[in-house]
């Protein structure tokens, strides 16, 4: 703006009575209003405040107790070769654009980006419906920042280049040849997954949420092969069966924590277990391998958040009918896990990870519940958890996780 605001009417804006006036005027002007006539019956000034704003008006107006008229106000701003809304505008540094004309403008931007975005996408031979569904994805960017056409383009570009790629090509591999970044195509990258997703449309395929089986397929669909021995999970006494390797590793190392990838997991597999516990941190699965050895019942660790591997293992278990009883840290982290387990276990039990718990290692008072199902006693603990803002690590609960597994390995020997 080049208004120039003479400094005595500056000053005049900066107290506390016109300030609300002008604040006034400038939602008038958002919302479409006028600005240089109309009476703010909305503006409740003090004593004080009526005085500050009399400065311009004049006394007669100050001891009238009628509400601030624009017109007035504009007449003693004109002898200064200003408007009401000159002066707001002045004092914002910009203008003011009505809300009505900037979503308007808004949508206009965000359908001619939605646009350009799809004619990048069927320049390299994308059916026009298939770009069109794509583009309706809720994980992709909002259209009118600029980042769905940037993510059409990259998108373009790797498909183009996979037409020339040969089947059994690595993902890292294409990311770096295409992108050069190794990870640009990880699903933790927008761009991963979009290409993902899109390749699942093209393909007919489930949408992935993840790096999982719904990823994999998606890309093994375009003759893309997925890191396999990155993703990995610990394991105590599982009893797997079948042709994965995963059957095999389980077998030879009874009593002893055993790692397994995503890589080993794959081919089919199944298991004799109807109980499977899980827990977060390895040194409960160590202390358990120390303490029972192979009378220790079936125990999952997922080392922190849940990897694609152990997600995949605990959606395995669950289909083949197991019971799954779970736990995490108390803690945002730990609560994300539970989120993870629910979301391939819905039917998923609590194992000590409820209120009750973690009120009594915190010294809460009051009765808390322990509800069976893991979604209810999530529910309750983040509850209490929000109260206290106390992280409680599985380690302090260590006795209490022992006496479990012994107790169920001792029923079993019954």
């Amino acid at each position: 703006m080049t208004t120039t605001i003479p400094s005595g009417i500056k000053n005049w804006a900066r107290l506390s009575g016109p300030a609300d006036v002008l604040a006034t005027v400038h939602n008038r002007a958002r919302r479409g209003h006028r600005t240089e006539t109309g009476t703010l019956t909305g503006v409740a000034l003090s004593v004080e405040q009526r005085r500050e704003v009399a400065l311009m008006l004049g006394t007669r107006w100050e001891l009238s107790g009628k509400p601030v008229r624009l017109q007035d106000l504009a007449a003693k701003l004109a002898e200064h070769h200003l408007t009401v809304l000159g002066l707001v505008e002045a004092l914002h540094g910009e203008q003011i654009e009505p809300d009505k004309a900037r979503r308007s403008r808004a949508q206009a931007d965000a359908t001619a980006e939605r646009d350009r975005a799809a004619a990048h996408l069927t320049k390299v031979g994308l059916a026009a419906d298939v770009a069109g569904r794509w583009l309706l994805d809720a994980g992709l960017p909002r259209p009118g920042s600029g980042e769905l056409q940037t993510l059409a383009e990259q998108t373009a570009t790797v498909l183009v280049e996979l037409r020339g790629t040969g089947s059994g090509t690595r993902l890292a591999q294409l990311a770096a040849g295409t992108l050069h970044d190794a990870h640009a195509l990880d699903a933790d990258r927008q761009l991963g997954r979009g290409v993902a997703r899109l390749l699942a449309l093209l393909h007919d395929l489930p949408r992935p949420q993840r790096a999982g089986r719904a990823w994999r397929a998606a890309w093994a669909a375009a003759g893309v092969m997925c890191d396999g021995v990155s993703s990995r999970v610990l394991v105590l006494n599982l009893p797997l069966t079948g042709e994965s390797p995963a059957a095999r590793l389980c077998a030879a190392a009874p009593g002893e924590p055993v790692w397994l990838t995503l890589r080993s997991l794959t081919g089919t597999w199944t298991t004799s277990a109807s109980d499977v516990f899980v827990c977060e941190n390895p040194t409960i699965a160590e202390a358990a391998a120390d303490a029972l050895g192979v009378d220790c019942p079936p125990l999952v660790c997922t080392d922190g958040i849940a990897s694609g591997a152990a997600l995949d293992l605990l959606a395995g278990l669950a289909t083949a009918g197991c019971a799954i009883h779970a736990r995490a840290d108390f803690d945002p982290a730990g609560f994300t896990i539970a989120d993870q387990v629910l979301s391939v276990a819905p039917r998923s039990r609590s194992w000590r990870f409820d209120a009750r718990t973690y009120a009594e290692e915190c010294g809460s008072s009051g009765h808390r519940d322990a509800p069976v199902d893991l979604a209810t006693a999530v529910g309750g603990l983040r509850d209490v958890h929000d109260l206290t803002r106390i992280a409680v690590h599985e380690e302090r609960v260590l006795a209490l996780l022992m006496a479990d597994l012994a107790a169920v390995a001792r029923s079993v020997d019954q």
